[in-house]
């Protein structure tokens, strides 16, 4: 009896280092608190993302509006796909630069949302709640050239098929240089992603 239960408990730490490992892939290995004083003044689009879930409905986003919070940083969000969304978002530090959302406008925007995903199926919709409601973001900048977001969906999977990566810029036509800031500090954190261009600059942000 003693050496079955030895065994489970060393099958329960075998999995609980697994599941810290697996985070920690997906992560990069340098995380930040957002100083979001720093920000207040700034807009950001999306200009390269990972080919994920997200990114392929929402193929292009504008973040505005940064404010300090007790304990993290909110954000006003537009999205652009089928037609343009606004929501507020506001992330929570949970530990060593990791975050997690604490408050969304999505149930005053729902039927915006519906129309913006044009028709998917609920499964597909209940997935991407999920992975953004529930998973861990985390963020790096330096407040001039790039503004880097990872989000760890919650199961874990840490494959480039699931891990989402986005690099936002100043503007929605990012310099190379700024893009080389981006690509650069990956490669620093020990990142390594597929990206596509978003579409923000074919996006006529006068009509936002």
């Amino acid at each position: 009896m003693v050496l079955i239960l030895f065994f489970l408990v060393l099958l329960a730490s075998n999995a609980l280092l697994s599941t810290a490992s697996e985070l920690q892939k997906c992560y990069p290995q340098v995380r930040m608190e957002i100083d979001a004083h720093k920000l207040s003044k700034t807009t950001w689009y999306t200009g390269l993302q990972t080919n994920d879930a997200v990114a392929s409905i929402i193929p292009c986003a504008r973040l505005t509006n940064f404010t300090a919070t007790e304990s993290g940083f909110g954000v006003l969000v537009k999205e652009r796909g089928v037609r343009f969304v606004q929501l507020g978002l506001c992330f929570s530090l949970r530990e060593n630069g990791i975050y997690y959302l604490t408050k969304s406008d999505n149930e005053n925007d729902q039927p915006a949302i519906n129309r913006e995903m044009n028709g998917l199926h609920d499964k597909v919709l209940l997935d991407i709640e999920e992975y953004l409601a529930e998973g861990y973001p985390t963020f790096l900048t330096d407040y001039e050239n790039y503004f880097a977001v990872f989000d760890c969906p919650p199961n874990l999977l840490a494959d480039e098929a699931h891990r989402m990566i986005w690099g936002y810029f100043p503007s929605p036509n990012p310099t190379l240089s700024q893009v080389a800031a981006f690509i650069n500090v990956l490669h620093d954190v020990g990142i390594s992603a597929n990206f596509q261009a978003s579409t923000c600059s074919e996006t006529n942000w006068s009509q936002a």
